[in-house]
């Protein structure tokens, strides 16, 4: 039997009703290896739903593999922007799958040319009117800790994510089109932020891009004991933020319970520099 056809003929076996067969299977699933995603890519007309979740174990063992991997690989880029737009595509692959690498950077692209041919003159306050008005990103008020709100693909397609998946989004489309956007590293709530004039102008784009100023943040927390001024004006780095985006994945799949997957992303947090 060659190599495709065993393989048709264990994914038409993978739901069958002896669990002594789906066991065998697996284990048969498991010697493919990290090739295994593409190579059962070709057989989507039998891969239904109940498969694919029988399969999805074997598929996650790998990915962490295929991540632990080139979890390094944006460590020395030079540019801040690129190494969390290079990070945070290895995150969108963790769930979606390695086979397309490019999906992350393409819709950031697709974002930043859309905004372009509806406000060519736009400035970083319209982009985030685009973006969480317009396209209508929220911020994932209902299940905060699944997993996925960490992952800034789905927040594109499901139009909902943490704070800071928001946030990077818009730090990214705003670097294709020349914006200055950074980080805001405030805790229990990441912001975006950029510079007009003399003022530092904060974006919460968890609540629709609302913005304000800094003094606006320290009139309404007066009793912080907080630096605020001193958060605000800090442009947290690549690794500091991605720190804090594999923090929210441990604790959510900390309390979804699944061990591996929050073993796996507390070893990747120790690999991660300061």
């Amino acid at each position: 039997m060659s190599g495709k056809s065993k393989l048709h003929y264990l994914i038409q076996l993978v739901d069958d009703d002896s669990i002594e067969v789906r066991n065998e299977i697996i284990k048969e699933l498991n010697n493919y290896g990290t090739s295994l995603e593409e190579e059962i890519s070709v057989f989507s007309d039998i891969l239904t739903e109940q498969k694919l979740n029988l399969i999805q174990p074997v598929l996650y063992s790998n990915r962490r593999k295929i991540l632990k991997k080139k979890w390094k690989s944006w460590f020395k880029l030079d540019e801040e922007n690129d190494k969390l737009e290079k990070a945070l595509t290895l995150i969108s692959c963790f769930h979606y799958g390695f086979l397309d690498m490019y999906e992350f950077p393409n819709w950031i692209d697709e974002l930043s040319e859309e905004f372009l041919l509806k406000r060519r003159y736009g400035d970083e306050l319209d982009l985030a009117h685009y973006l969480f008005q317009e396209k209508e990103i929220k911020g994932a008020k209902e299940n905060y800790y699944n997993p996925f709100h960490s992952n800034p693909l789905y927040a594109i397609k499901q139009k909902k994510g943490l704070p800071i998946t928001l946030s990077l989004i818009y730090i990214l489309v705003g670097g294709r089109l020349g914006f200055e956007i950074k980080g805001c590293n405030l805790p229990g709530h990441f912001l975006a932020k950029f510079q007009s004039d003399e003022d530092i102008i904060l974006v919460d784009c968890f609540n629709g891009g609302k913005f304000f100023y800094e003094d606006d943040l320290e009139n309404n927390l007066p009793d912080s004991k907080i630096d605020m001024s001193n958060i605000i004006k800090e442009d947290p780095s690549a690794f500091t933020i991605m720190r804090r985006v594999l923090n929210n994945l441990i604790g959510a799949y900390s309390f979804i319970n699944d061990s591996e997957n929050h073993k796996f992303f507390s070893d990747l947090l120790k690999e991660t520099p300061r």
